[in-house]
């Protein structure tokens, strides 16, 4: 469901065509709620057959036409329902197969554990660079939205800086203790 709801949110803010979802999804929920284009484009019709959305036909005579998608009433209520449950899912769970991996790491040689780990801080130090774009996506779809909205998609970013700062922490110190015993 959160998928069909991060669609409803960016449709609530405003019309996009299915290009411009995947880009505000790439540039903004990324880091907390990944979507494959195919995805997204898979949902945008289960959602417009279900009068959530409807879909206008753009005629372009330098590219192919597209389709702009904006929220109906029926969305809206939806989308607000949805928001007004609160977490509604536990916050505290969340899936990770490379902890999975670090949990049964006692398996493997200490150094090749430690190259997993590195490889894990590389990865996550190199999505921090990343993040340096997020405050100017922010200002970019937040100039015409109230201060108050962009508010809390900066929370959110912060979040992400704060979390991949503790996971980089984390594995620089996992690593010390398995050259310890190398």
């Amino acid at each position: 469901m959160s998928l069909v709801c991060g669609i409803l949110g960016f449709l609530n803010y405003a019309p996009m065509s299915g290009y411009d979802l995947v880009k505000a999804f790439e540039s903004s929920l990324q880091f907390f709620w990944h979507a494959q284009n195919s995805h997204i484009y898979l949902e945008l019709k289960k959602l417009e057959k279900k009068g959530y959305i409807c879909g206008e036909t753009v005629i372009q005579s330098d590219r192919p036409n597209k389709k702009i998608f904006s929220i109906t009433e029926t969305g809206k209520k939806e989308f607000m329902n949805w928001l007004a449950q609160g977490a509604g899912e536990d916050a505290t769970q969340f899936k990770s197969a490379f902890l999975m991996k670090v949990f049964f790491a006692g398996n493997l040689t200490p150094e090749k554990s430690a190259d997993m780990l590195r490889k894990f801080q590389t990865d996550c130090e190199a999505y921090l660079e990343k993040m340096d774009s997020v405050p100017g996506s922010i200002e970019s779809y937040g100039s015409n939205k109230e201060d108050y909205q962009t508010l809390y998609w900066q929370f959110t970013a912060d979040f992400g800086y704060c979390f991949l700062k503790t996971c980089t922490e984390w594995a620089k110190r996992c690593i010390e203790k398995l050259e310890t015993i190398s």
